[in-house]
């Protein structure tokens, strides 16, 4: 057998975890902005634009994340 033959490292693998883990994180912002836009529509409070605005910035922050980390990674 020859020495270094299964040469497999830990970090592809580390790379593939954060990606699937970034893509759920993701998925959870588009389920807390649903869930703003159902709240917003059921309440009025009086401050509904500013929790719009950050749900959506959280929204589109967690998806420049996550396709950086796809350029980067």
């Amino acid at each position: 057998m020859v020495p270094g033959a299964f040469n497999i490292t830990i970090w592809p693998i580390i790379k593939i975890f954060v990606i699937i883990a970034l893509a759920i994180y993701a998925t959870f912002a588009g389920v807390v902005l649903k869930q703003i836009k159902m709240m917003t529509d059921t309440l009025e409070v009086g401050f509904e634009a500013p929790v719009r605005f950050i749900g959506l910035a959280h929204f589109l922050f967690a998806v420049a994340v996550l396709i950086f980390a796809l350029i980067i990674l």
